[in-house]
C-alpha cells in the first residue's frame, strides 16, 4: 500500500476528530490555526483519500443493557473463513468481526445484557457447520475503547 504524506494540519485534524468525531470544524481550526474553510477543504480530501473511512460514535453500552462482553475466538474449516464470517454478520449481539493469522481465524466481539445472553450467542456459532473449534474470552474491564 503507498504510504501517504500527510502534513502536521492534516494529523491534528485526524487526532482531534479520533478524539471526538462531533468535534466542529470551527473548533479544529482553532485549535490548529486555520480557517473552518480549510479544516472542511482537508477532511473532504481526507475522506476522498481513504484515510478517513467513517465517522462513528462510542456508545455506553451498559447504558443499552449490554452491560458484559467478551470475545470468541473462532476456529474454522479450511477455505471457510468467508462464509462462517457472513453468517457471524446475521447473528445479533455479535459487534465485530476480524479475520486474523494464528491458531484461530476469527475474533468475534459480543456483547450482551448478561453471561446468559452471551452464552446463547456462543452455542449460535458452534452451530455453524463449518466452525472446528471455539473459546470465550470475556471482558472485565476496558482500558483504552
Amino acid at each position: 500500500m503507498l504510504s501517504l504524506k500527510l502534513d502536521e494540519v492534516d494529523q491534528g485534524i485526524i487526532e482531534r476528530l479520533r478524539k471526538d468525531a462531533r468535534m466542529t470544524f470551527v473548533d479544529i481550526g482553532k485549535t490548529l490555526g486555520v480557517s473552518d474553510a480549510t479544516i472542511y477543504n482537508r477532511v473532504n480530501r481526507l475522506t476522498e483519500m481513504g484515510v478517513i473511512k467513517k465517522f462513528t460514535i462510542e456508545v455506553d453500552e451498559a447504558a443499552l443493557g449490554r452491560g458484559t462482553s467478551g470475545f470468541i475466538l473462532v476456529s474454522v474449516k479450511p477455505g471457510t473463513v468467508k462464509e462462517v464470517s457472513k453468517q457471524l454478520v446475521e447473528i445479533e449481539r455479535i459487534n465485530e468481526i476480524h479475520e486474523v493469522h494464528g491458531s484461530e481465524d476469527l475474533i468475534v466481539k459480543v456483547e450482551g445484557k448478561n453471561l446468559r445472553k452471551l452464552r446463547s450467542v456462543i452455542l449460535k456459532v458452534r452451530k455453524i457447520p463449518d466452525v472446528v473449534q471455539t473459546e470465550f474470552i470475556p471482558i472485565f474491564k476496558t482500558w483504552k475503547g
